[in-house]
Formats: C-alpha cells, structure tokens, sequence
C-alpha cells in the first residue's frame, strides 16, 4: 500500500545507510543521496523529500528519531505497529505537555517584577499553572494559561480572544497549531507505556535511547516564541526574544493591568530592614491632623483601618496584608510593612 516510486527510492536508500553509523540520516543527508544531478531544484527536493518521509513515517516504513529518520525492519516494523496502537490517556500527555511548558521552558515558580515607575521593586508574584484552560496545582490570583495546539478549540482563535476578555487575571499564551508536535508527544507517552508493560529491563535499556531523544522539548519552545500573548482579550506586542522572556514580559504586563494602584508605592525599594530604621527615626513625631502629610499609600492602609474601627472591627497585621496583597494593590510583603511603620511612628 506504499505509494509513489520516489518514496521506494528514498525507502532503498535508507535501508542501504542503515547500518552505516558515520551517516546520519537528517532530511539535508537524504537530500544529497537523492541527487539527480548537479542543476535540480534543491527547494523542491526537500519537499518532496519530507512529503516521502512522512508517508513513509504514517506507513510504519521509517522510524524517526528527532530529526533522524531510520529504515525499520519487519521486526522494528511490527514493534513501532505495536506501539502506535497503543492507548494513551490524553491527561497523561497534557500532564507531559504541562511540565515542558511550565518546567524546562519558562521555570519560574514565581516571576519577579521590577519596575522603577510603579514600586513593585524586586516582588516575586506566583501564578496559578493552566493548560488548555485546566489548573495544574495550587490557584493564585494571577495565572498563566498555556492555549496548546491539544486544545479542542485550538484553531477558533475568535472564540479564545472571547475566553481572554472574560478572564482578565490571566495571560494568554497561544500557541500556533502544529501536527507533528502532537504526533511526537503521542508518540514519545506510547513509546514510553509499550516499554514499560512489554519488555525486559535489559530489553529497556536497549532502546532508552527513544525515549531520551525529546526533540519535542526544542519544538514546544519554538512554538511558544511564536504564540500569541493576550491579556484581556488584548495583544501583547513583544519582540522575538527567546520563549521564557517573552513569557516573563508578557506577565509583567497582566500584573500592570491587574494592580493598578501598585503605583501609590511611588517607585521606593522598600525592605524589611527599614522597618526599625523608619520607627527609631521619626522618634514618636506626629504628622499633625493635615491627611495630605501622608504618602498616598499610607492613607489607603489608614482608610481601612478607620474603617475597620467605625465597624467594631479589631484590625491586625495579617488582615492589612491579605488585603493589600491583592487586587488592585499587588503590594509586597515588605511596602506593606515599611507603609505601617511609618503610621506608627
């Protein structure tokens, strides 16, 4: 059921460099063996190089193995059948998926925020973990949501734009769609269950090699360096700088929108040191009845203090921090508390 008499010609010749270990069979090396003559147009034998490969690949006539395609025999051939009817649960490929993306691509836990004009000086804020819309740990108030060409409704950009505008707390990170990653990670969760339920721990060394090749890591970065980032339904223009800055910017961006009033903090580096040099420095001086002698976020803490008071609300540490952490505050640990310090003393 092989079709095409240029595909049979690239099968022979794979099958011919099999077991040659000083060629390695990438699309560029097979390029040169199919060489008519010195004039062909190189382009067009690359397409139909990889147009081959690809046929050949779905047929189960070559295996590949990153960017090297290897000629299998009927043995390999009915192994590599075995495996591509092997049933994989689509949680556990979106759960892989979820740890190359958050894991070995953009890595922060947390992401710092600095910024001279707006006082979020060295803050780190965590976010929550999506996937295709689903959480992947603990929630947060913020979150980075990773649209993958998995998601059911990867190729409605439309209706995603929609889903951003109503979820403003989150970034949108919108990757383009992309067949063969899906093939390769479908692949690789396969690969790795028909090991581990058919063959021998000397049988799995032997072919650990297939699943220590993980090409598709490169390609999930090279994906997320394309995508889209929407806050709010909005675009993020952002350069062509590699995959985890651009996500970095991009969140830096949904925490500007998210905490506006991070600017009453007026740019000042606050740390926990300054605690006892502001209470020992003012020496109990009072700022007089005049509001306005307060910086602005001073009068906001006071404001909710006041108003715990009118209510018969006793107000402690842990409220003003809960409250100011959040939206539309986004201060940290230590501006809250220097903040304080200066109402007291």
């Amino acid at each position: 059921h092989l079709d095409g008499p240029f595909a049979i010609r690239l099968l022979k010749s794979l099958f011919l460099v099999k077991y040659v270990k000083e060629f390695k069979p990438t699309v560029r090396n097979l390029c040169v063996l199919m060489l008519d003559g010195f004039n062909q147009d190189l382009p067009a034998l690359r397409k139909r190089v990889e147009e081959a490969l690809s046929l050949l690949e779905q047929q189960t006539y070559v295996q590949r193995n990153g960017a090297l395609y290897e000629y299998l025999t009927d043995e390999e051939k009915d192994v590599e059948q075995e495996i591509k009817n092997t049933e994989v649960e689509t949680a556990d490929v979106a759960a892989e998926l979820e740890k190359i993306v958050f894991d070995h691509v953009i890595k922060h836990r947390k992401i710092r925020y600095e910024s001279s004009s707006t006082g979020g000086q060295g803050q780190d804020y965590p976010y929550s973990r999506k996937l295709d819309d689903r959480l992947y740990g603990r929630e947060q108030e913020l979150a980075i949501n990773v649209i993958s060409p998995f998601h059911e409704h990867a190729d409605n950009e439309p209706m995603l734009r929609t889903n951003s505008t109503y979820k403003a707390d989150e970034l949108f990170v919108y990757m383009p769609a992309d067949d063969r990653l899906v093939r390769d990670l479908l692949m690789y969760k396969r690969t790795e269950k028909y090991i581990r339920q058919n063959m021998s721990i000397t049988q799995q060394e032997a072919v650990k090699r297939i699943l220590t090749d993980k090409g598709f890591q490169n390609r999930v970065q090279d994906l997320l360096v394309k995508a889209k980032l929407l806050v709010a339904g909005a675009d993020i223009e952002i350069g062509s700088e590699d995959a985890q800055s651009r996500v970095v910017r991009g969140f830096h961006e949904l925490i500007t929108r998210a905490y506006p009033n991070l600017g009453m903090l007026r740019g000042v580096a606050y740390t926990e040191d300054m605690v006892s040099t502001i209470l020992q420095g003012k020496k109990g001086t009072l700022f007089g009845t005049d509001s306005t002698a307060l910086a602005e976020s001073e009068q906001e803490i006071l404001a909710f203090i006041q108003s715990n008071n009118r209510g018969g609300v006793r107000t402690t540490l842990k409220s003003v921090l809960e409250k100011f952490e959040r939206k539309p505050y986004g201060w940290y640990y230590a501006a809250m508390l220097c903040t304080l310090a200066n109402l007291c003393a």
